[in-house]
């Protein structure tokens, strides 16, 4: 906009300020034994910066010693002019000299004030681009891996502090965490049913595969019940989950730090842990057992399929074999495990969408990060569980 002509600009300084012409330009030169002067005339825009550029580089750089740039008639300075002279004095700089600035008028004054010059001017740090050594990646990586855990401690800390502070004073906001149980649990009900059920025909399958040689038929009811139950009920719920939920949560916490919701809670005098992440780790704690359960009945109905199409097993054979191999225990090992999945997942989608800072890149990282981050965890918490359970009595 600047330089155009408006009806209103016989009230406007600024405008007024603007030369006629505006390409007007010329270069003074001046040479002794304590160095170069230019004394710089007219308008230092974009229209004449070409022109100023080749006449200070080619004026400058011609004798040794300090450089000054006299602007005290200069009638319009802009972006481009600025630019000229930073590019003259990086120039000389490169070279042990330095551009001198002098006789700024109110034409110059404005804009140079806004520009941090040093650093303009500073060369670029090229050491940082180079590739670093295979011990110092492994040391960055280190730390990263320890600042990450430090933050994720200190979450789950606030987290639970939250949590408990809530229960004491009455205020979890119930209507919020139904809510999101509808969100997280009823409306995965669809897909967590759909895979069950294609695990427990896949596993049927393969079972059958090897027990049909020893016509022990009817194991494969035990197998797919004790799979479903205890082991891939939990760990396929919980993937989908954190593929569903967990990434949900991270894009829509990170999108609120991003458009700085959250920074106005906390000005509101709201936690936001305890606003946004409580609720969130409560409905999915809550909603993961009615999933795994859900997931179980339609993996062993799967197996069911299988078993009375392809091996030929009654409906009723195959409901009471895995009737005599389930037991309350392992039916409790698969709840234990879904809730303490579905913490696993929300806390890591929580703690991801409030550490976003940036913008839209930033969320959809954090949303990676999250579905990443919620598998990797719960292959290590079965896992321990599995080593656990191994030793205990019951």
């Amino acid at each position: 906009m600047i330089g155009l002509k408006s009806p209103s600009g016989a009230d406007n300084p600024r405008l007024q300020s603007l030369p006629t012409e505006g390409r007007d330009f010329h270069v003074s030169w001046e040479r002794g034994p304590s160095g170069t002067r230019a004394a710089l005339r007219g308008s230092l825009s974009h229209f004449t910066a070409i022109e100023a550029r080749q006449a200070l580089l080619s004026g400058c750089t011609v004798d040794g010693g300090p450089a000054v740039a006299d602007l005290s008639s200069i009638t319009y300075l802009d972006g481009a002019g600025v630019a000229v002279l930073l590019e003259v004095d990086r120039t000389l700089r490169a070279s042990g000299r330095k551009l001198e600035i002098t006789g700024a008028g109110a034409a110059g004054t404005g804009i140079l004030s806004l520009v941090d010059w040093e650093a303009l001017v500073r060369p670029a740090d090229r050491r940082r681009h180079a590739r670093a050594g295979t011990i110092e990646q492994i040391g960055g990586v280190a730390l990263h891996l320890f600042a990450e855990a430090r933050q994720l401690v200190a979450f789950v800390g606030s987290l639970a502090i939250s949590f408990v502070r809530d229960l004491k004073r009455r205020r979890t906001r119930w209507r919020e965490v139904f809510r999101l149980v509808e969100t997280t649990g009823v409306d995965a009900a669809p897909i967590v049913a759909l895979i069950s059920a294609l695990l427990g025909l896949i596993m049927a399958f393969l079972g059958a595969l090897q027990l049909r040689r020893y016509g022990a038929n009817i194991y494969v009811a035990d197998g797919v019940a004790l799979a479903m139950v205890r082991e891939l009920g939990p760990v396929m719920t919980a993937v989908l989950v954190a593929g569903r939920s967990g990434s949900g949560f991270a894009a829509e916490l990170g999108s609120m730090a991003v458009d700085d919701q959250v920074d106005a809670l906390v000005t509101m005098g709201f936690d936001p842990v305890a606003h946004l992440a409580v609720p969130r780790v409560i409905a999915v704690v809550l909603a993961m057992p009615c999933l795994v359960l859900l997931s179980s009945l339609f993996g062993i109905a799967g197996g069911l399929a299988v078993g009375v199409v392809q091996l030929d097993l009654t409906v009723s054979q195959y409901l009471a074999e895995t009737r005599d191999i389930l037991t309350v225990r392992h039916l409790m090992i698969g709840l234990v495990k879904a809730s303490f999945f579905g913490l696993l997942v929300s806390a890591v989608g929580c703690y991801r969408g409030l550490a976003v800072r940036g913008g839209a890149e930033q969320v959809g990282r954090a949303a990676t990060a999250s579905v990443v981050a919620g598998i990797l965890l719960i292959v290590l918490a079965d896992a321990l569980f599995a080593v656990v359970l191994s030793y205990l009595p019951f």
